[in-house]
C-alpha cells in the first residue's frame, strides 16, 4: 500500500493530494535495481511490463521490495482483461494501460479491472490481496489506481471523455508513441506534438484528473513541472546507468 511519511494512505487519495510528484522508469528486472530507485527517493516508481522485461512474477517481486517505499504503478504489455487481472494480482498501487484512445477503451479496462458490480474482474488470492489476510479489504476498497496512458491522435481527439470517466484516476501522456503518432517520431519539441501535449493537460485539469508525463531528461521534467504536470517519470534505469558509465569514461580520457 502507498505511504506517507510512514502512514498507510489509499493510493486514489495520494494521486489527489497536491504537490508534484518525481518518478522514474523502471525496465531492468532486478530487484536490486527497484531497491536502489527506492533508496534515492524517489515520490513513486514506474515498473515497467511494456516495453521492459517485467512479468507479473518478477512485478510482484518489485512491488515487494517496494513495499513501505514509494507507490509501485505497473505499465502493462497490452490492455487485455487476462493482463489486467494477473498483474492487479501482484499488488501493485495502480496499473498503467498503454495506447487507450477512446472512452469504450476505458469501458472494457474497467470491465476487467473492478470487481462486480462496477466490473467484472474475477477473484482470487494472491499478493494483491494479503495472499488472503487481506482478502475482505481488497474486494471493499479496489483501492488500486487506474491509469490510461494518451499517446496518439485518437487518443487527444478523446482526451475530455477519457479523462472524466469514472474509472479513470490518472492520465498519463506518452510523449514519443504521440510524436510518432503525428508523423513526427521522436520529435516532441515539434508544435504538434507541444500543443496536443498542452491540449491534454488542460483537459485532464478542467475535469479534475491528475496527469502525468515521461521526461527523458531532468531539464525536461523541470519544463514539465512549469507547466504543472502533477506525475513526472524522469529517466530510466538503462538510460541513468548508460549515462554514469559515459560521464565516468568521458572524464579520464
Amino acid at each position: 500500500m502507498a505511504t506517507i511519511q510512514g502512514g498507510p494512505v489509499y493510493t486514489k487519495a495520494w494521486l489527489q493530494s497536491s504537490g508534484m510528484k518525481l518518478g522514474t522508469l523502471v525496465t531492468i528486472d532486478h530487484p536490486a535495481i527497484v531497491e536502489i530507485a527506492c533508496l534515492a527517493g524517489f515520490d513513486w516508481l514506474w515498473i515497467d511490463g511494456e516495453h521492459g522485461r517485467f512479468n507479473e512474477a518478477s512485478a510482484a517481486t518489485a512491488c515487494a521490495v517496494a513495499a513501505g517505499g514509494p507507490p509501485t504503478f505497473v505499465r502493462l504489455p497490452d490492455r487485455s482483461a487476462t493482463a489486467i487481472k494477473r498483474f492487479l494480482d501482484t499488488g501493485c498501487d495502480g496499473i498503467i494501460l498503454p495506447q487507450v484512445s477512446s472512452a469504450s477503451e476505458v469501458d472494457e479496462i474497467a470491465r476487467a479491472a473492478l470487481y462486480p458490480p462496477r466490473g467484472e474482474r474475477s477473484v482470487g488470492i494472491a499478493r494483491a490481496q494479503g495472499y488472503g489476510d487481506r482478502f475482505a479489504e481488497c474486494l471493499q476498497t479496489q483501492n488500486y489506481a487506474i491509469v490510461v496512458q494518451i499517446e496518439n491522435v485518437a487518443g487527444v481527439r478523446n482526451a475530455g471523455a477519457i479523462a472524466a470517466h469514472a474509472a479513470v484516476d490518472a492520465v498519463m501522456i506518452g510523449p514519443y508513441d504521440m510524436s510518432g503518432s503525428l508523423g513526427a517520431l521522436g520529435k516532441i519539441e515539434s508544435s504538434q506534438v507541444v500543443e496536443s501535449i498542452a491540449a491534454v493537460l488542460a483537459t485532464c485539469k478542467q475535469v479534475g484528473k491528475p496527469c502525468g508525463i515521461f521526461a527523458a531528461t531532468a531539464e525536461k521534467a523541470r519544463t514539465y513541472a512549469k507547466e504543472g504536470f502533477d506525475l513526472i517519470a524522469v529517466g530510466m534505469d538503462c538510460g541513468i546507468l548508460l549515462g554514469g558509465y559515459k560521464t565516468i569514461l568521458e572524464s579520464l580520457h
